[in-house]
């Protein structure tokens, strides 16, 4: 076989096999266009030809090792059929003893196979412009000369073929939760395909308790419930009430028995909605590294949460207020500086055309009774100007964009009193809030892209606390002083703007959150393009084929 490698290694890969060579098989003949063609054949050439899958005609342990993790690749959400495997099991099943024809051929699809495998574990599988995203913060796939110098390292350590493929997926708490999650909801779906038998339900409004509404007997069906007499049929009692907050607890929900957008979600969810949610977000996962810093901070916009973690664990977690869907909070990966102080605010171009412009045009007064300065233009010595001079009505769009609105520091200040330093192209940073009322809401997606803290003074502390002399007292000092002031970190600190639709509660269970910006939509309908994996509706059929046919 040694002597066939080497010589097959100096044509082209992609080329017809003739039918005898594949004992007939038609369907056979073009599996192997291979997607590494140089690097397979300088990898091969190292070895002088020598087989890596095979001890003469036969399949070794490596070789069924690395086979049998590429047929359960569903698992970590990608499609078997993209690893060669259908080819390569259709071409053993042919044939009890491989020749040396049928053998180089696996031994090559097999390569490809684990190489393509590696290399979509290792990072971003689609273009990040494409989802409106920056390639420099994310993970980007290794390339497959890197994918066979780690397969070689392994082979030199003679380290299981199965161990050393399953370490390569990410090792984090949350993405082996979904997978585990993944293998359950797959397997679980019944021969009708995994057909929801639970009625749909809509409420055209937040639901209270006591209140009536149609859809409550199909409420009371959904949570195993016995009707009520005809003239209660359609009131949320109490009874009811129980169970959804009991309900809402199971599922990390805030249990307070209010049924709105996001526990309708929840309650409507079949299980191809669970497994679409889990791939979109396992994708995700592999964009961002295991390995972190011993103390950064991480905020996730869908639900709306900062963590502050330090040496592995969470010091805390609070609440937040994210970019509502007109104005949405950028994901990107970016370094803390410092903390600026009793901050100033300059109005960016699209509050001040959106939403200043049309209030000076009703009161020319308004950025005085705001507290707010307007400036001839952006250099250090531009002058003031008095808001009443100016027709707001008839200004040109260029004309305003010369114009600087700053608000100075204050109880009117949209930043509050605390800004965090974090130097980003999105212009998007975490900082205090003169609107504390949002925070004790549910649907929190209510700034223009910032992100606002619940407790900004812990945030700043956590930011600063390795800077020597810092403490609580000298902040508050700065703090009483209404005068901007920057303190910078002696060591700066990771921040991780993330977008997971799916995340773990403290009880280490799964939550399913709202698409809140349609970001999962768009990256199945990319994955589908991708690889054909079956992640939309009409195709859901094919993921249980799949299933089935690894597990045979």
């Amino acid at each position: 076989m040694r002597r066939q490698m080497q010589f097959f290694l100096f044509i082209i890969y992609g080329m017809v096999f003739s039918l005898s060579m594949l004992g007939g098989n038609a369907s056979l003949v073009n599996a192997a266009a291979l997607q590494n063609q140089s690097a397979i054949d300088a990898f091969y050439l190292n070895r002088e030809g020598e087989a890596l899958w095979f001890n003469r005609s036969r399949l070794n342990q490596a070789g069924k090792d690395a086979l049998g993790v590429l047929e359960q690749a569903w698992m970590n959400g990608l499609n078997p059929e993209t690893y060669h495997v259908e080819q390569v099991q259709e071409i053993l099943d042919l044939h009890w003893r491989l020749d040396e024809d049928e053998a180089l051929l696996v031994e090559l699809l097999l390569t490809d196979g684990v190489i393509r495998y590696l290399r979509d574990l290792s990072g971003m599988r689609v273009s990040a412009r494409e989802i409106d995203l920056s390639s420099k913060h994310w993970r980007q796939p290794i390339s497959a000369e890197e994918a066979l110098s780690y397969l070689s390292a392994n082979l030199s350590t003679k380290r299981d073929m199965k161990a050393f493929m399953l370490s390569q997926e990410p090792q984090g708490a949350t993405y082996k939760k979904l997978k585990s999650t993944l293998v359950e909801l797959i397997e679980n779906i019944d021969d009708t395909q995994g057909s929801y038998t639970h009625p749909r339900l809509t409420f055209g409004s937040l639901v209270r308790p006591g209140r009536g509404y149609n859809d409550i007997p199909k409420l009371r069906l959904r949570m195993g419930l016995d009707d009520v007499a005809v003239e209660y049929r359609h009131t949320y009692d109490p009874e009811l009430v129980n169970a959804v907050m009991q309900f809402q607890d199971s599922k990390g929900l805030k249990a307070d028995g209010l049924i709105g957008r996001q526990t309708l979600y929840v309650l409507n969810q079949t299980p191809q909605d669970k497994i679409r949610q889990v791939l979109a977000n396992m994708e995700r996962l592999r964009w961002v590294a295991d390995e972190k810093p011993s103390r950064f901070i991480v905020v996730n916009i869908p639900s709306a949460t900062l963590w502050a973690v330090d040496d592995g664990a969470v010091r805390f977690e609070m609440p937040v207020v994210v970019g509502r869907k007109k104005r949405q909070t950028n994901s990107f990966i970016t370094e803390i500086h410092g903390v600026r102080f009793n901050p100033t605010w300059t109005v960016p171009p699209t509050i001040k055309e959106e939403d200043i412009l049309p209030a000076l045009i009703k009161d020319p007064s308004y950025l005085a009774n705001k507290g707010m300065e307007l400036y001839d233009g952006y250099g250090k010595d531009a002058p003031t100007i008095d808001p009443s001079v100016i027709d707001w009505a008839s200004i040109t769009e260029g004309e305003l964009g010369m114009l600087r609105m700053v608000q100075v520091p204050g109880a009117h200040n949209p930043l509050g009193f605390v800004r965090i330093l974090m130097p980003n192209q999105h212009n998007i940073y975490l900082h205090d809030t003169n609107h504390r009322e949002l925070f004790a809401r549910t649907n929190r997606a209510k700034s223009s892209g910032c992100i606002r803290l619940a407790e900004p003074e812990k945030v700043a502390s956590f930011v600063l606390e390795s800077r020597k002399g810092w403490t609580t007292d000298k902040m508050h000092k700065i703090l009483d002083k209404k005068k901007l002031r920057d303190i910078y970190t002696s060591e700066r600190m990771a921040v991780y703007i993330l977008y997971y639709t799916v995340w773990l509660g403290r009880e280490n269970q799964i939550i399913y959150g709202n698409d809140l910006y349609d970001r999962d939509k768009k990256l199945l309908q990319l994955l589908e393009k991708l690889d054909g994996l079956p992640i939309l509706g009409k195709y859901d059929d094919r993921v249980i084929n799949i299933v089935k046919n690894s597990n045979n």
